[in-house]
C-alpha cells in the first residue's frame, strides 16, 4: 500500500496569524481532499480517513483553525465567522496551485462543517465536491432565551469573554480510547468566546436559510444518536440543496465522530466515505 509522503508548515492568514497546516501527499495523486476540522480539536484527528484513503491516489491538505491546535490566535475565539473561511481560501488555493487540473474536494466536520458549507457559498467555483460530516447547523444545546440575549450583550462589549463550549467528549464515540485519546489531547481545548458563539450560530442560521443555494455535488454524513449536534440540520440540507448529484447517510446508532465510531461500525462509514471520494476524484 502507497505510503504518503508528509510535510507541514505555517501560513500568514489575511490579518497577521500564523495558520499552521500539513499535507499529505500521493506520488501519483489523481485528486485532493482538504479537511477543515470541528470545534476545539485539530487537523490530525482524521487519521482513520487517511489510512482508509492511502493507495487510491489521493492527496490531503488539512489545516488548525485560528484559535486551534498549532495555530495562533485566541483559543476559541474569532472576531468574525468568514475569518475562518479566508483562511481556509488561502490553504485551497495553495491546493489547486501545487495541483494544477486536478479535482478538488472540500470535507468539513461540525464546525468545521459549517465552514465548509459557507466556503462553499462564496466559493463553489473552486471546489468540485464537498462533504459535510456531523454539520454544526443545529446544536443539541438549547440557550434559554435570556441567555442568548446576554451573550450578544457581551459579543458586542466584551467579545473576547471565554466560557465553557458545553462540549461532552463523551459523545463523540462509542470508542472510549477515542474519548480518552481526545479529553487528554494537549492540542484540544473546550473553551469558546462569547463572540465566536454569536458568530457560530449566526453562520449556522445562514446555511440553513440558504442551503438551496449549493449546487455542487454533495455527500452528507450523520449519526442519528449524535448527541452534540441535531442530524435533522443535515437532513434540512440534504432536502434543500439543488445539487443534481447529491448522497445523505443517517447511520443509526452512531454519535457525533462517524469516522472514529468504534471499530464495527467506522468501517462502514469509511467504506461509504472512501467510494464516494474515489467516485468523484477519480
Amino acid at each position: 500500500m502507497e505510503n504518503y509522503d508528509y510535510n507541514s508548515s505555517y501560513f500568514s492568514s489575511p490579518d497577521g496569524l500564523k495558520i499552521f497546516y500539513q499535507k499529505w501527499l500521493s506520488n501519483h495523486v489523481k485528486g485532493v481532499v482538504v479537511i477543515a476540522h470541528g470545534l476545539g480539536e485539530h487537523s490530525d484527528r482524521y487519521q482513520h480517513l487517511l489510512d482508509q484513503m492511502a493507495g487510491h491516489n489521493i492527496s490531503f491538505y488539512a489545516l488548525d483553525h485560528r484559535g486551534h491546535g498549532r495555530s495562533e490566535g485566541k483559543r476559541g475565539h474569532v472576531s468574525s465567522f468568514i475569518d475562518y473561511v479566508n483562511d481556509l481560501d488561502i490553504l485551497i488555493q495553495m491546493a489547486h496551485n501545487e495541483n494544477p487540473n486536478l479535482p478538488l474536494l472540500l470535507l468539513g466536520h461540525s464546525m468545521g462543517g459549517v465552514i465548509a458549507f459557507r466556503y462553499a457559498l462564496s466559493h463553489s467555483h473552486k471546489l468540485d465536491a464537498l462533504i459535510l460530516s456531523s454539520a454544526g447547523l443545529i446544536p443539541i444545546l438549547k440557550v434559554p432565551g435570556w441567555q442568548l440575549k446576554l451573550v450578544r450583550i457581551l459579543s458586542r462589549f466584551t467579545p473576547g469573554l471565554l466560557i465553557a463550549n458545553g462540549l461532552d467528549a463523551s459523545g463523540l464515540s462509542h470508542d472510549q480510547k477515542v474519548v480518552e485519546n481526545y479529553v487528554n489531547d494537549p492540542l484540544v481545548h473546550d473553551k469558546v468566546s462569547v463572540r465566536w458563539f454569536t458568530e457560530f450560530i449566526s453562520a449556522g442560521q445562514e446555511a440553513l436559510q440558504r442551503a438551496r443555494e449549493l449546487s455542487i455535488p454533495l455527500l452528507i454524513i450523520h449519526g442519528r444518536e449524535d448527541p452534540i449536534v441535531d442530524y435533522r440540520g443535515s437532513e434540512h440540507i440534504m432536502e434543500r440543496a439543488t445539487s443534481v448529484d447529491k448522497t445523505l447517510y443517517i447511520f443509526d446508532g452512531l454519535l457525533h465522530e462517524t469516522m472514529n465510531e468504534s471499530s464495527e461500525h467506522r468501517q462502514d462509514v469509511l467504506a461509504k466515505v472512501g467510494e464516494w471520494i474515489i467516485h468523484h476524484l477519480s
